[in-house]
């Protein structure tokens, strides 16, 4: 049982960490390649550093990377709740099945202790 919780709670850190790099990929080809407006230099250096502002402004607040995409869609490209992209809910996904298994691990873990 040992094995098994800090195999899940490694296993929750490592897609927590893989979901973290996905999710920031996703803004940017959110940004880039999705969008029907055209960026040109200037603007898309400035729309790369909104991007490290906004990742760093949702990593502060509990579950802002996982929502980070959803977030992004709705406030960059005014999309309505139930009309995102596949790849924003996968993502999304991704991340919430990381932080249920660190959660999991992080509480099998303290109750094995006890």
């Amino acid at each position: 049982m040992n094995q098994l919780v800090a195999a899940i709670a490694r296993f929750g850190g490592v897609l927590k960490v893989i979901s973290g790099f996905a999710v920031f990929g996703f803004l940017i080809w959110s940004t880039y390649f999705t969008g029907s407006y055209e960026l040109t230099f200037l603007k898309g250096v400035l729309a790369f550093v909104a991007l490290s502002i906004f990742a760093g402004v949702t990593s502060w607040i509990p579950f802002g990377t996982t929502l980070a995409p959803i977030w992004f869609e709705w406030w960059w490209h005014d999309i309505p709740f139930w009309e995102f992209s596949t790849a924003a809910w996968t993502i999304t996904g991704v991340s919430i099945v990381a932080n249920i298994l660190l959660l999991a691990g992080g509480l099998l873990e303290s109750s094995r202790r006890k």
